[in-house]
C-alpha cells in the first residue's frame, strides 16, 4: 500500500529530492514534468500540487509500476 498523500516522500519525489528510477516512458515523463515545475516555482502550494498529482498517479496505475512503487516504499 502507498503512503497517504501528506506523506513526505510525495513531496521529495515531485521535487526530485528522492531520485525515481524507472524505464517506463510515463513514470520518466511525470518525473520531469514535475521537477521543470518544480525548478518554475518552488512554492509550497506548488509543491503540494506536484506531490498530490504524484500521489494520484501511482495511486491508480500502482499494480502496472512495481519497481517504482518498491522505491517509494523505501
Amino acid at each position: 500500500m502507498l503512503p497517504d498523500v501528506s506523506h513526505p516522500v510525495w513531496a521529495q519525489i515531485a521535487t526530485g529530492k528522492k531520485p525515481l528510477e524507472s524505464h517506463r516512458p510515463t513514470v520518466n515523463l511525470l518525473i520531469q514534468a514535475n521537477r521543470m515545475s518544480y525548478e518554475h516555482d518552488q512554492s509550497l502550494a506548488n509543491v503540494r500540487h506536484l506531490a498530490e498529482k504524484t500521489h494520484s498517479f501511482f495511486s491508480h496505475y500502482e499494480a502496472l509500476f512495481p519497481p517504482e512503487v518498491a522505491q517509494i516504499l523505501r
